[in-house]
């Protein structure tokens, strides 16, 4: 199971300032239930926050990202921009969900959520826009009898 961390919600997982939603996401991805879909743009992104960075080593070697190469994310951005039209500023991050497989995004960006949802098939998106605390729907989203990608 894949899952995608758009950067307006890196630091409720990886940061000091996290949610307990968040901090519920974070368990789910470090305790091998999940993995991390980066490459591109967003790996930038996220690797802005040094506790990211520091997780990102650490889940690399213990098998828990999917590490999308980045030309193969710009070639995919190009494609989207051509083909398809994006609300958001975030094609990097449609890009990483089409060429994974990844149908879960978590994201509080309403543009990018209608982007995810309108283009990818079945995206489903985690959010802590309502709110920080752990809900039936973030426990239902990380379930493990969910299938969130191909990879």
């Amino acid at each position: 199971m894949c899952a995608i961390v758009d950067a307006n919600v890196r630091d409720q997982v990886f940061g000091n300032a996290t949610s307990p939603a968040g901090e519920y996401f974070r368990k789910w991805l470090t305790t091998g239930k999940g993995k991390l879909v980066v490459g591109g743009r967003l790996r930038i992104e996220l690797s802005e926050n040094t506790n990211f960075a520091r997780w990102l080593h650490q889940a690399v070697l213990a098998g828990r990202v999917v590490d999308i190469r980045d030309k193969e994310v710009e070639s995919a951005v190009g494609d989207i921009l051509k083909e398809r039209s994006c609300q958001s500023d975030d094609p990097h991050i449609i890009a990483l969900a089409i060429i994974s497989g990844t149908r879960l995004l978590f994201t509080n960006d309403i543009a990018l959520e209608s982007d995810f949802k309108n283009i990818i098939e079945q995206g489903l998106i985690f959010t802590t826009k309502k709110s920080f605390s752990i809900t039936r729907a973030h426990k239902s989203l990380l379930s493990p009898r969910r299938k969130l990608c191909s990879c």
